[in-house]
């Protein structure tokens, strides 16, 4: 059963009402044509009957009249007349008793009579005629008026048929056309209706079915295969949220756990003071530890929601990278690194200040936090193909290729087993990775194992709308 919403059966409605329209224009068209084709044709048969009534006009006493009676042995006695009047408007010629009786036009003859021609419908009991009044001239002068009836029988019988053949033939083709409407849409509309159940089967909880793909390329397969896209699109973030959750949940375990077996060992029997402060400092490094990890997913949760609101600014780049190294200065000397600047032409951008600054302290806190002590860190800006760009460059102990292409993704650290030796949670990429992305630019990294690393930063010069 075809419901009311069915797409299907509103698309038959138009069809076939739009053919409703169609076929009574159509229908009313050819009425119209033919019914004008055949009064025309009659109203010329009248004129050319005109015509050879005034060849064989005669005249007695100055009054014309019809000597030849030829004209009268007509097959369509009964249904066509002619009368002859003279100049005074009285008939010296009338045979209309055999077409009904017919009553004269005072003002058609008298019209005639002043050298107008005229062409009426009359009806009388039986039938409808046709008729033409017309003068009768000698050179310039007027000498009486003929006028000429023909019965419209053929041409009504004619259109009446007409009328019943459409009237008939109006519903049927209607209704086959209906049909044969359905039909094809039905036929057209049931690939929606395959990717319409098989759509029904793609749940959150599995993503991996696809529609079908080997539809052609029209407006269905188009559709197909941009639902497919999406698709694809959707498993990949319900893959990552997955992933992502499970990786805030093994990261936050860890400190918790730290926490819990650290106070279970202190209350497990009395201990001194340095013991009791110990296990203080544990579980306020592991809080702290906590902190960063909440921090950070607390900005990657707003940054996707679009909660994190980007205020432009006019900043010095320069100005931006001195201050922030000598902020890390005393971290690298703790190392022992070498914290190098390399000063670069003056560049002014538009950006949002804080977040720049948090995207080069991250650069540089993983650059010195992965650099051996005695190592050195040099970070620097300029300018290229009329874009800003800094860089942070370490001689650390850098990153084999087959992790380059994730380092940027959220809880993904290269060495697993240095992880709890080290602080982070391998987010500060990612939040870089965003900021750079919000101001229009990109992050890259190139590294080499044993040689160190360098990201470089790219931002366009061009002013950032405030979002």
């Amino acid at each position: 059963m075809i419901g009311l919403r069915s797409v299907r059966l509103r698309l038959t409605l138009w069809y076939v009402v739009l053919l409703a329209v169609i076929l009574a224009c159509f229908s009313a068209g050819v009425y119209i044509f033919l019914r004008t084709l055949l009064y025309d044709n009659l109203d010329d048969t009248i004129r050319n009957r005109a015509v050879t009534f005034l060849e064989v006009l005669a005249y007695e006493d100055g009054r014309p009249t019809l000597v030849d009676q030829r004209p009268f042995d007509d097959p369509q006695a009964g249904e066509s007349f002619v009368r002859v009047f003279d100049v005074s408007g009285t008939a010296t010629v009338d045979n209309s008793a055999e077409a009904g009786h017919i009553a004269v036009d005072a003002n058609a003859v008298e019209s005639a009579l002043q050298g107008r021609s005229s062409t009426r419908t009359l009806s009388t009991d039986d039938q409808s005629l046709r008729v033409l009044t017309v003068p009768i001239q000698q050179g310039a002068d007027i000498n009486g008026v003929l006028e000429i009836g023909q019965s419209q029988e053929d041409v009504s019988t004619a259109l009446r048929s007409l009328l019943l053949v459409l009237a008939i033939a109006y519903p049927v083709t209607l209704a086959a056309a209906s049909a044969g409407g359905a039909f094809l849409a039905g036929r057209a509309l049931s690939p929606i209706d395959r990717l319409t159940r098989r759509a029904r089967k793609i749940t959150a909880e599995d993503l991996s079915a696809r529609l079908d793909s080997n539809l052609p390329d029209d407006e269905v397969g188009r559709l197909a295969r941009t639902l497919d896209d999406m698709i694809a699109r959707l498993d990949e973030a319900f893959r990552r949220q997955r992933q992502f959750t499970a990786d805030a949940s093994h990261e936050l375990r860890s400190p918790l756990t730290t926490i819990k077996g650290q106070v279970g060992l202190a209350r497990s029997k009395p201990r001194d003071e340095a013991a009791y402060l110990e296990v203080l400092q544990i579980v306020e490094d592991e809080a702290d530890q906590m902190s960063r990890i909440v921090d950070s997913l607390l900005t990657l949760a707003r940054a996707d929601a679009g909660h994190i609101v980007i205020v432009p600014e006019s900043v010095d780049l320069g100005e931006l990278i001195n201050s922030v190294s000598e902020q890390m200065r005393s971290a690298a000397e703790r190392k022992q690194i070498t914290l190098t600047v390399d000063q670069g032409p003056s560049v002014v951008i538009d950006g949002d200040d804080d977040l720049l600054i948090r995207l080069v302290l991250n650069l540089m806190g993983n650059a010195i936090k992965f650099t051996p002590d005695g190592g050195a860190v040099a970070l620097g800006w300029g300018m290229e193909d009329s874009e800003a760009t800094l860089w942070v460059r370490d001689t650390g102990v850098g990153i084999a290729p087959e992790y380059l292409d994730h380092i940027f993704d959220r809880f993904y650290r290269v060495d697993s087993a240095r992880t709890q030796s080290e602080e982070g949670v391998g987010l500060g990429l990612s939040i870089c990775q965003w900021i750079a992305e919000a101001h229009g630019g990109s992050i890259s990294v190139s590294s080499e194992v044993g040689r160190g690393s360098t990201f470089t930063v790219r931002l366009p010069m061009t002013q950032l709308a405030s979002r």
